[in-house]
């Protein structure tokens, strides 16, 4: 996303700037346009403003593709497995928050589909977070979440030991 911004140049500084621009072929809004980047990029690395925060590139999916975080339409083995193990890392990660979770998870959509959210979601901060509300953000979902199982009833269940994935699973 690019932004327009009008700048008055005294009129000596205007001369220059389109000499140079001249010299380099480019218009001289071009040319400005790149000398004032480069300023602000430089007061960054200096310290004297914060550097910009990047946009996450966001990739246009195919009409007939889910997110990532939901099984392709059909099925998919690799994502299954890959998911797991995502699942099981997650909860590794956060025994305490995750520890009320019910063996058989997978058999409910709403489990599935928010174990799977959290693990991508997770994945994504990992791996290009810049901004700290991100994990602030994650976590409160994540107790939130945590909540929610805590308070599920349902009598006297096995809690979820994280290991190999049942057939249900990998065969679905």
């Amino acid at each position: 996303m690019s932004r327009h911004v009008k700048v008055v140049l005294p009129d000596p500084v205007a001369d220059q700037l389109t000499e140079l621009a001249r010299g380099t072929g480019q218009p001289p809004a071009t040319l400005a346009s790149r000398m004032l980047q480069a300023g602000v990029a430089e007061a960054a690395i200096d310290g004297r403003v914060m550097p910009p925060r990047r946009a996450r590139r966001l990739v246009a999916r195919k009409r007939d593709e889910r997110a990532r975080w939901l099984e392709p339409y059909g099925g998919s083995a690799s994502w299954r497995a890959e998911m797991w193990g995502a699942i099981v890392a997650l909860h590794g990660r956060y025994p305490r928050a995750l520890g009320a979770l019910k063996d058989g998870w997978w058999t409910d959509e709403t489990h599935t589909e928010t174990l799977c959210a959290l693990a991508t979601w997770r994945a994504e901060i990992d791996e290009a977070g810049e901004d700290p509300r991100e994990e602030l953000a994650f976590q409160a979902q994540l107790a939130d979440y945590a909540r929610a199982l805590r308070g599920e009833g349902g009598g006297v269940t096995k809690a979820w030991s994280p290991g190999a994935p049942p057939t249900q699973w990998a065969e679905r």
